[in-house]
């Protein structure tokens, strides 16, 4: 099923179940922003890298305000919720993207849980590695989520690119076995414990107690 949605083209991947701050300032944004809370829609949130729009973007919705400002500016919380795939894309009149999307789900799968074991092992280990602690809210999502990759993925210390690859699998056991590759990776090529927290310290997603209700 063909779908209309807005699009920001941003140098940022944002992963179905994952939150991350914006600060909003153009005014094509601050319009689009402004619709979306007023009729409590999202957009997609779609990678730009080299002049080019990825072909599969995550749909998001604003999940907080933090602040506005006088000049129409916003510091807001985006949260990802699904994954579109674009076929083609229009300027609106306001000067925003609109894309025709469709949906990008996930094929029918059983999830291998002795990868999702050997994922959080090494992961854990790497953290160990660079004397680095998430909070404990990150461990209480990974165990709540259905897409353990995604989570994990927040702070991998992915570039773009690994990131929107990530994105575009359909498959849940395919993930965890590039984050594991990803993972032995960086062990292999990192010699520098400060290196590898820098790269891990770097990803900007938000992790918080979801609501009990």
């Amino acid at each position: 099923m063909s779908l209309k949605i807005p699009i920001i083209p941003l140098q940022l991947v944002v992963f179905p179940g994952s939150k991350y701050p914006l600060h909003i300032f153009e005014p094509r944004y601050k319009t689009l922003i402004k619709e979306s809370l007023e009729n409590n829609t999202g957009f997609g949130i779609v990678l730009i890298f080299e002049n080019k729009i990825s072909d599969v973007c995550t749909y998001a919705k604003v999940s907080l305000v933090v602040k506005q400002y006088m000049t129409g500016e916003s510091d807001i919380v985006v949260e990802g919720i699904r994954r579109y795939l674009i076929n083609n894309v229009q300027l609106h009149p306001v000067g925003y993207l609109v894309a025709d999307v469709e949906s990008y789900d996930d094929e029918t799968e059983i999830v291998d849980h002795n990868l999702e074991i050997q994922l959080i092992i090494l992961f854990e280990e790497l953290l160990a590695r660079i004397d680095y602690t998430l909070p404990e809210e990150f461990w209480i999502n990974l165990r709540e989520s259905s897409k353990k990759s995604f989570k994990i993925a927040e702070k991998a210390g992915l570039s773009l690119l690994q990131q929107q690859e990530l994105l575009i699998l359909r498959n849940e056991n395919s993930r965890l076995k590039f984050l594991i590759e990803h993972l032995n990776n960086l062990e292999r090529n990192f010699n520098s414990e400060a290196t590898l927290k820098t790269l891990i310290m770097q990803d900007g997603f938000i992790n918080e107690k979801k609501d009990s209700h």
